[in-house]
């Protein structure tokens, strides 16, 4: 019975109960076969056929790994075993894994789109044995799934071997050749070659050994054994087995492991083109989905037709290529949780499909985002967490588009303010420009160099953030030499100093002790029960460290440290402060401060009370309980509060994290919306649940084996975890909520001992980056407390408002009184929560608000009293009996903002100049009806002629209002000591003035 029944039903495109299920397979290709069976059927003959645990892919970015920026091979999340740091949870796995290679020794970034093959983004199909089988059963496996499950015709497939290595001493595989040559492969067929394509090392030093590759002949006619491994296109490696038998020594020589191991990588995307019978991946059902996409989302442009070289001289088929490569590349990327403000490889290459989107495929905003959809739809049965975060994936490139549109609408903007003063500048609109470049373009402009070299190449990328690419777009542009060679060898020039010259600073006494001494065991600081009580632990003092001295006595009083052979206390770590505590001796007491841990070494720093104290004295390590509880209180706060923000924002990074005894601070980048108001009430409901629950805090150890396997795990970007002993931190509901994170902190046992928290401080850090401080325990009932008493008083004061309306100065006073109460240090008892500040100071600000326009009002009235007054006892007339009024307002000294118009509208019909005086500014108005105007007498010529010159002001353009002429004199500052005679000068020019002229 055909144990693969679905690789031939996916083959004919046909029903199960279609006649043709019994229809042999074509003898040479599967065309319509899809890349989905394929690697089904991979896993199937591994997992079920052959009894190996499938071990689901790891991130694109290694947890545990600083040496490699992405995961670029299936074996990195293995190569501990291979180092021998770890033992296997299986002795067999086999997987399909997540790979990128854009950087270092398989950098294939630049090529992208240019050929039919190179790729971002890759799947590397792998089985592995670890201490169980090897040379001949992966051989044979290998050769029967490819030429008896896949049908490849064994007359299309070419193996190769190690043919052995002077300098290495090693001789030629013989074994392989015999294996290959056993399983019927024919002798012509298997060729050996050096150590550069047959032999696999990790690194300088470590695990090594031999490797045998499968070759596909796309052509398949006549044999082709001299043109294997010459890079052609359509004789290609699909298939590499390693041989792990080796160990290379610091000195170079080799010898042989005690366990050896198997390593496999099979191309998904080359294999896809031998059973497709494809010459191009992109021809593949791996990108032909995508490539209709963009081709349905952009039906302005010309349709794919597959050309390459100088037949794509538009360069729109490579754009097409370049766009779906890297669209599967960054959707998978952002599943996982890479954030490009982190990963700048990442948001280049974000930037890059914008830059095209836009460009090339006339699409402004949003295609990137929506053929995400299609990578999703495509890989998320494959890798789940894609689905799973689709949302996230949204979000982070609406984000990056929005901060990408705004840079380059900037940069455009000065592009074109250079073009004006710059002749015959290129139209560079199909290039990434940003400030960055521009600046960099001015800078080269000015120099005028002949060529980049390295030096120059150099200066850009450290000053201006430029790579090669970017390097090389600059000197299209400015029609000068570059050569991407001398940048790599001036990279690598920096690389090797860097290496050399890179010494951990440190006291020689310490450096000596480092050398000389054994780690010393802390692990008592994860000891306490239920109670939070802390065991007291017996330690002796090895070393005693006196102004960077080593001494083997001290005296009372003396400030120094101490190194134990073990202690309970916690040393600063993942954002936790350290412990204070004390250390008992026979009749003295050391009190510790800071406790430190300097590779691997733990100090206690302190002061010294007692008689004497000398080295080799044994006494009792202590905890302060109180202050490590509030450290464990806050630290899982900081869990929680992270969690509930991932809850409701979704796309969300922890950039950093402080835990006190006092407070925790969080500083988390929300990709959207930032918080707000409402978020924190949200975030804080979500907490006091996960409080009300009482949830056990579940501490678990594992390696990172085992931290591949967790799922929904909240990780920081860029973060390195251990190989070994990592801890894992869980708190959930079984519903919604989950906090999941690796930490090396100490917490409580259960959420209800925080027994309260609160947010007390929201502020922001830049675009995206929110910076909060939270409280629990005492200190969060300490915050409501506070703000219980401040409600209060609030209470009484706005009871007190009505009865003391004529004093608003003595209300403003109350008001600033109670606002200055919502601003606090986060280490004072004044804290409040930040919920209610914002509510009290919106409430405050809204009293303000009443009492001043109360006090407006009751102002208003009394500048229509006194004019009331003045229109009774005030009114002259001229010689001609024409009725006048000019005035000083009074009540202006009261009022903030003085409603002239309100004072003139009371006497419209006669002419009129009110002079109001407040916070020493003097303004005035002048009003004269129509009737009464002439080219001898009009509003304008009465202010601008008497008043004004008076307070060296001027006038306003005259304007009719209602059938007044009115005029208006500008504020000017006048002090007080010469406002009375002013005052008196310019009334009497103003009386004048009028009887004058009527």
């Amino acid at each position: 019975m055909d144990p693969y029944p679905y690789l031939r039903l996916l083959s004919t495109g046909r029903s199960l109960n279609c006649n043709l299920l019994t229809r042999k397979i074509s003898k040479y290709i599967h065309k319509d076969i899809s890349s989905k069976a394929i690697r089904r059927v991979f896993l199937d003959f591994f997992v079920k056929d052959h009894e190996h645990t499938f071990v689901r892919s790891s991130p694109v970015v290694p947890f545990c790994d600083p040496t490699v920026p992405f995961v670029n091979a299936g074996m990195n999340q293995f190569k501990s075993i291979f180092l021998g740091t770890q033992s296997p949870h299986f002795t067999r796995v086999s997987n399909s894994q997540k790979c990128i290679r854009v950087g270092g020794k398989h950098n294939d970034l630049n090529i992208v789109g240019q050929d039919g093959y190179h790729h971002t983004f890759f799947e590397m199909l792998g089985n592995w044995s670890f201490g169980d089988y090897f040379k001949e059963d992966a051989c044979k496996m290998a050769w029967k799934l490819l030429t008896q499950v896949y049908k490849i015709p064994p007359s299309r497939l070419y193996v190769t071997y190690f043919g052995g290595d002077e300098k290495m001493r090693l001789k030629s595989d013989m074994e392989t050749f015999d294996i290959w040559r056993t399983i019927g492969v024919k002798e012509n067929r298997i060729l050996p070659f050096t150590a550069k394509d047959n032999f696999w090392e990790m690194g300088i030093t470590g695990p090594c050994g031999p490797c045998t590759e499968i070759h596909f002949d796309h052509l398949g006619t006549v044999s082709r054994s001299n043109f294997v491994n010459k890079n052609l296109h359509d004789l290609t490696e699909i298939w590499n087995l390693v041989f792990i038998q080796y160990n290379r020594l610091p000195d170079g020589s080799i010898i042989s492991l005690p366990k050896k191991h198997v390593d496999t990588g099979l191309g998904l995307e080359r294999l896809c083109c031998a059973l497709q019978g494809k010459s191009s991946t992109y021809d593949t059902d791996l990108f032909d989905y995508l490539i209709n996409a963009i081709e349905k989302n952009c039906s302005s442009i010309p349709k794919y037709a597959g050309k390459f070289g100088e037949n794509d001289w538009n360069n729109v088929d490579t754009s097409y290529r370049v766009l779906a490569d890297h669209l599967r590349m960054l959707t998978v990327c952002l599943a996982d949780g890479i954030i490009p403000e982190q990963n700048q490889k990442l948001r280049r290459i974000i930037r890059k499909c914008f830059l095209l989107s836009e460009t090339v495929f006339g699409k402004e905003k949003g295609l990137v985002k929506e053929l995400s959809n299609y990578v999703v739809e495509n890989l998320g049965d494959t890798y789940p967490e894609m689905e799973k975060n689709a949302y996230q994936v949204h979000q982070i490139l609406d984000y990056e588009e929005e901060i990408y549109n705004s840079i380059r609408l900037a940069a455009k903007k000065d592009w074109q303010k250079l073009a004006s003063s710059e002749k015959n500048l290129p139209n560079i609109d199909h290039l990434d420009i940003t400030p960055s470049f521009i600046k960099a373009f001015r800078e080269l402009n000015a120099l005028k160099p002949l060529e980049i070299d390295g030096d120059l190449a150099h200066r850009l990328y450290d000053t201006h953030g430029f790579d090669s690419e970017g390097i090389e777009q600059l000197a299209q542009v400015l029609n000068i030499k570059f050569s991407p060679s001398t940048f790599t060898e001036k990279m690598e020039e920096i690389k090797l100093k860097s290496k050399s010259g890179r010494q951990i600073s440190m006291n020689p006494i310490v450096n000596d002790l480092a050398n000389n001494l054994e780690k010393t065991d802390d692990f008592e600081k994860y000891a306490y029960n239920t109670n939070y009580e802390f065991s007291e632990i017996e330690a002796k003092v090895l070393q005693i460290i006196e102004k960077d001295n080593l001494v083997n006595k001290i005296k009372n009083g003396t400030s120094c440290s101490l190194l134990l052979d073990k202690t309970n206390l916690y040393c600063e770590a993942g954002g936790q402060e350290a412990d204070r505590g004390k250390i008992k001796f026979q009749n003295s007491v050391f009190n510790i401060e800071l406790v430190k841990n300097i590779n691997g070494l733990i100090f206690h720093k302190g002061f010294f009370k007692g008689d004497s104290l000398e080295v080799g004295s044994t006494g009792t390590v202590s905890i302060d309980r109180d202050f490590r509880l509030g450290n464990m209180r806050n630290h899982t706060s900081a869990h929680l509060l992270n969690a509930a923000i991932k809850q409701i924002k979704t796309a969300t990074c922890q950039k950093s994290s402080k835990v006190t005894h006092q407070y925790v601070n969080l500083d988390v980048s929300v990709f959207g919306p930032k918080l707000n108001f409402e978020d924190i009430v949200k975030v804080e409901e979500i907490i006091s649940k996960v409080i009300n629950d009482k949830l056990e805090v579940r501490v678990s150890t594992t390696d990172s084996q085992g931290l591949y396997s967790f799922d929904q795990i909240t990780l920081i970007p860029g973060e390195v975890y251990p190989e070994n002993e990592i801890r894992v931190i869980e708190i959930a509901d079984g519903s919604e909520f989950v906090s999941r994170e690796p930490c090396c902190g100490t917490h409580v046992h259960n959420t209800a001992d925080l027994e309260d928290f609160c947010v007390v401080s929201l502020k922001s850090l830049g675009r995206s980056t929110t910076s909060l401080h939270g409280v629990s325990g005492d200190r969060a009932k300490l915050a409501r407390k506070n703000a219980e008493e401040l409600a209060e008083d609030i209470e009484v004061f706005k009871k007190s408002v009505a009865e003391h309306l004529d004093t608003p100065d003595m209300l403003e006073m109350g008001i600033l009184s109670l606002k200055k109460r919502l601003n606090f240090d986060i280490n004072e008892s004044s804290i409040l929560p930040y919920v209610y500040k914002t509510q009290t100071l919106k409430e405050l600000n809204n009293i303000g608000k009443q009492i001043k326009d109360k006090g407006n009002d009751d102002l208003k009235n009394f500048i229509c009293m006194e004019m009331q007054d003045a229109l009774k006892s005030n009114i002259e007339k001229t010689n001609s009996n024409t009725k006048y009024l000019v005035h000083y307002l009074r009540s202006s000294m009261m009022l903030e903002s003085v409603p002239l118009h309100a004072a003139t509208a009371m006497c419209s019909e006669m002419p009129v100049i009110i002079i109001a005086y407040s916070d020493d500014m003097v303004k005035a108005r002048c009003c004269v009806p129509k009737d009464l105007q002439s080219d001898d007498f009009n509003a304008e010529n009465w202010l601008k002629e008497t008043v004004a010159p008076i307070f060296k002001s001027r006038t306003t353009p005259q304007k009719l209002q209602d059938g007044v002429f009115v005029s208006n004199m500008k504020p000017q500052k006048v002090h007080v000591q010469d406002w009375h005679h002013l005052l008196a000068e310019s009334i009497e020019s103003a009386k004048k003035y009028i009887n004058e002229k009527i």
